[in-house]
Order: structure tokens, then C-alpha cells, then sequence
């Protein structure tokens, strides 16, 4: 079992047995909205949902080409005031 995981686990059991959310994630640390970030998680996907999530891949499909990335490097030294929607229309 992965201990980040347990401790995440923790503080949704302490809650439940004080009660008392705020209080338990004052004790353990944790943030409120952390909180119920992973209370959701739990009640949807069990254990596992406790877990990291793996990092968005480099090649996601919303990932600016890099092609694009450098070209608009060389825009903005080009033209330093320009801003980013006249930067976008150069492209």
C-alpha cells in the first residue's frame, strides 16, 4: 500500500469518527478542499483513488507543437511590446 496513500485515507477515517472535517484536517494537515478532492476520489474509486495520478504525458494531444513554441519566441523578441493576441495573429 502506498503510505501517501494511508495517510490520505486517515484523515477521511478521522473525520468520520470526529465528526468533524475541518477539525480533522486541522490535525493532519491537510486543507479542506484537498479534503473533499479526495473523499470524492475514495467514494468513486475505492483505494486506488487515493493514489497519484500519473503525470499528462509530453505528447498530449493539446500540446503546443513545438514548432509553433519556437516561432513564437521568436515574435516575442522580435517584438517585445507586442502582446500575446498580436503575437497569435503573426502566426
Amino acid at each position: 500500500m502506498s503510505k501517501l496513500a494511508e495517510q490520505r485515507l486517515s484523515v477521511l477515517d478521522l473525520a468520520q469518527e470526529l465528526g468533524n472535517v475541518t477539525e480533522a484536517c486541522r490535525r493532519r494537515g491537510m486543507d479542506r478542499t484537498s479534503f473533499y478532492e479526495w473523499k470524492g476520489r475514495f467514494q468513486t474509486q475505492g483505494f486506488a483513488g487515493l493514489k497519484d495520478q500519473p503525470l499528462i504525458h509530453q505528447n498530449h494531444p493539446q500540446t503546443t507543437p513545438a514548432e509553433t513554441v519556437e516561432r513564437m519566441k521568436e515574435l516575442a523578441l522580435v517584438h517585445p511590446v507586442g502582446g500575446c493576441n498580436r503575437l497569435e495573429a503573426m502566426l
